[in-house]
């Protein structure tokens, strides 16, 4: 008899998740390697930069603003079940508003998405598998600063309901996930710790959340428990957007 916990176990499954050198995306990985699954990640940098530990996952540098270097990751793979998109770049100082920082953001944050939604489809077609877009509440409430990474985050949304409306008869689920506030290196250090203090006074559950909560929601979409589940955004914000 299967079990529900059966459904979470990934053992031989492939699982490649873009953006997992930290924050989130290594929450995401390391959730997924303890369930069994094989793991391979990408970063910006060398994988020397990094202080984490990538024991047990297969590591790659990608710059998503290099078509040719997403189409040669992708001729890495034989099986692939599970694509995770786990970038989220981002532009300070008004940079956005220029033409230049803005198409940046959207060359990586939403069109490098799409190349690689587009690059892993046979192997996703042949395995069954999913696609799991991670956006962000900014799809939903807007960033002040931010206007190129909040329209590549909304557009991630259409993106994946696009992709899942196509792909579906072709075996493929196509889901995304909205995180609100997450403890990690990058949010906490732009942030006060009044800033912080402020929105666990404010927020329905009254704290940031963790990558393993993001994980959670992840693995969730990526499991047979959601097999019914395609051209969802997923909200994991502890209410922030209620």
């Amino acid at each position: 008899m299967i079990t529900p916990l059966d459904k979470l176990n990934f053992t031989n499954k492939h699982v490649v998740i873009c953006g997992a050198s930290d924050g989130i995306g290594y929450g995401i990985a390391t959730m997924f390697l303890s369930l069994g699954a094989k793991v391979s990640i990408t970063g910006t940098r060398a994988v020397d930069n990094y202080d984490n530990d990538f024991s047990g996952m297969d590591y790659y540098p990608l710059n998503l603003q290099d078509e040719a270097a997403i189409t040669t990751f992708a001729s890495n793979f034989k099986q692939v079940d599970v694509l995770v998109n786990c970038v989220g770049s981002v532009l300070w100082k008004k940079e956005e508003f220029e033409r230049a920082g803005f198409e940046k953001i959207i060359n990586i944050n939403l069109t490098g998405a799409m190349q690689l939604c587009t690059e892993f489809f046979p192997l996703l077609e042949a395995s069954g598998g999913n696609i799991i877009n991670l956006d962000s509440v900014v799809s939903i409430r807007p960033a002040f600063n931010n206007p190129a990474y909040s329209a590549s985050k909304a557009g991630l949304v259409q993106l994946g309901k696009a992709l899942a409306m196509k792909w579906g008869r072709k075996g493929i689920r196509v889901n995304n996930v909205a995180p609100g506030m997450v403890a990690t290196k990058l949010t906490v250090n732009q942030s006060s710790a009044e800033q912080q203090q402020a929105f666990g006074k404010t927020n329905p559950i009254p704290r940031w959340a963790t990558p393993e909560d993001i994980a959670g929601a992840v693995v969730f979409l990526a499991s047979p428990l959601a097999s019914y589940i395609t051209g969802h955004q997923l909200v994991v914000d502890g209410g922030m957007t209620l």
